[in-house]
């Protein structure tokens, strides 16, 4: 019978007599490896004229399942009724295995799409980071240069400079929903004051605030309030709602924020006086790619997922967040809940002993295939009194370190042959470049690049557009560090994204 069944059937016709414990057995058997949505219907033929023998059979209805039982003697239409409603049910199993099977394959399809997202999305950033990064050079280039410059230069490297970070922004915003959705942003928490994230976040978000006249008020709890969270995550979060407030304000706008604190949480607002939001968008307002109408020119509209990254990032730390607002033009409030955690214990810091400040500057090598990119570093490098030298690939960067030891390696990952991994592992084995520093400039910054970038030695991993002060100031860090390069008082050399 087993043997008829793996050959294929659609229901089962058996006479009791036939369904001995032996194959009884077989039937448990042949069932249990059926598919989660099978259902198999047996018609079980009993009785024939013996009364009282289906009720003995309990055994045979709890292994078979699905059966309809009829008892003998039985007319031709009882058993051909039985037999059509047991095809009927096997039919609706057949479909419902073809639902399954398609949804299955669109599932599949999905994740091979988001993959295919995420690649392009890190490719996207890559791509774009490299023409972005001479471009803020040049812009920090022309600053340095001459502070008495003419209005209307000034103007335009202040304009290129605004622009290049909103562009660098907006590149990080698309970033961070892959990492999110993949489930690859990893918080680093620690206890922290409330009022330090809210003005980093002031910090970030003034230059939006002050190009439209905007007034800012800000009221905090008298007590401190601490948060378990991580700094840089946090004041974005704070960081982004304080710039849609500025996007969706009139010029002359006023924003406020307010914190309210007890035992178990802080609630924070940021409200506005802009353009609100309608009760029809306002449920939708945190989803996805979701974009508002209030602005008609939609200049302002940016991507739709500053929001979405916002949500995720406070359920993250354990928060809520939710917009509040009257309708359009009647202002926006958004209200973020979380967490307190109580004062981390008093620690007294060593005493900080200040390195003798070295007289000469460093010797620098940048290593970049964008030849606008290399050579824009190095003629803002040089203006700080470094000695720079460049080379657009791995073997001229090799050749380079040869003939003089560099002190400092601004190396970019995505070079053209030998990568820039290689070429760091290469860099690294050469004994004249045991106290070299190594610093990764790559449009590259995904978490698994700092892993490769630390594997292959190098001390910090620094995303492009790497920010002029930023780099200028470890560079300073360094040259006052004097003989040493690894001295104990500079900053952790662990790699770390910047």
């Amino acid at each position: 019978m087993v043997e008829s069944l793996n050959q294929g059937a659609a229901c089962a016709l058996i006479a009791d007599e036939a369904l001995d414990s032996r194959a009884l057995q077989w039937v448990a058997e042949w069932l249990s490896v059926q598919p989660p949505w099978s259902d198999f219907p047996f018609i079980l033929l009993g009785g024939n004229g013996r009364k009282g023998t289906l009720p003995t059979e309990g055994r045979r209805m709890e292994v078979l399942g699905n059966v309809i039982l009829i008892e003998r003697p039985m007319s031709g239409e009882a058993l051909v009724s039985a037999a059509r409603g047991a095809l009927r049910a096997r039919r609706r199993q057949y479909q419902a295995r073809a639902m399954i099977a398609e949804r299955a394959a669109a599932n599949a399809r999905l994740l091979s799409a988001a993959r295919q997202k995420d690649e392009f999305l890190a490719m996207l950033a890559h791509e774009l980071r490299n023409p972005l990064a001479p471009i803020r050079n040049a812009a920090e280039a022309i600053r340095m240069a001459d502070e008495t410059l003419p209005p209307r230069v000034r103007w335009a490297r202040e304009m290129i400079e605004r622009q290049s970070r909103h562009l660098a922004g907006l590149l990080e915003d698309l970033l961070d929903v892959s990492r999110i959705t993949t489930g690859k942003v990893t918080l680093k928490c620690v206890p922290i004051e409330l009022g330090s994230i809210l003005t980093a976040a002031v910090d970030a978000a003034t230059p939006s605030i002050e190009a439209r006249h905007h007034s800012l008020n800000m009221m905090l709890p008298q007590e401190v309030v601490y948060l378990n969270a991580d700094p840089t995550r946090m004041a974005q979060v704070f960081g982004n709602l304080l710039d849609n407030a500025a996007k969706y304000t009139s010029d002359g706008g006023a924003i406020e924020i307010n914190a309210t604190a007890d035992s178990e949480q802080v609630v924070v607002s940021v409200k506005d006086n802009g353009t609100g939001i309608s009760p029809e968008e306002l449920p939708e307002i945190f989803e996805l790619f979701s974009q508002s109408n209030r602005a008609l020119d939609r200049a302002q509209g940016g991507l739709g997922i500053g929001l979405s990254v916002v949500r995720s990032l406070v359920d993250m730390h354990g928060g809520s967040v939710e917009a509040q607002s009257g309708g359009l033009g009647l202002g926006t409030q958004m209200i973020v809940t979380l967490p307190v955690v109580q004062a981390p214990s008093a620690v007294t810091d060593p005493p900080v002993h200040a390195p003798p400040i070295a007289q000469r500057g460093l010797h620098v090598l940048v290593v970049d295939d964008n030849i606008d990119a290399a050579e824009s570093l190095a003629a803002l490098l040089e203006m700080t009194g470094h000695h720079v030298r460049t080379a657009v690939d791995g073997l001229g960067a090799l050749k380079e370190c040869q003939s003089e030891a560099p002190d400092v390696v601004l190396l970019d990952i995505g070079l053209p042959g030998m990568d820039g991994y290689e070429t760091a592992r290469r860099l690294k084995a050469m004994p004249s470049l045991s106290d070299a520093i190594l610093i990764a400039t790559t449009g590259y910054g995904q978490a698994d690049d700092v892993a490769r970038s630390k594997e292959a030695g190098f001390d910090y991993h620094f995303v492009k557009p790497v920010e002029p002060d930023t780099l200028i100031a470890l560079l300073d860090g360094l040259r006052n560090a004097g003989s040493s390069m690894h001295d104990s008082s500079l900053p952790d050399m662990t790699p770390r994204v910047t």
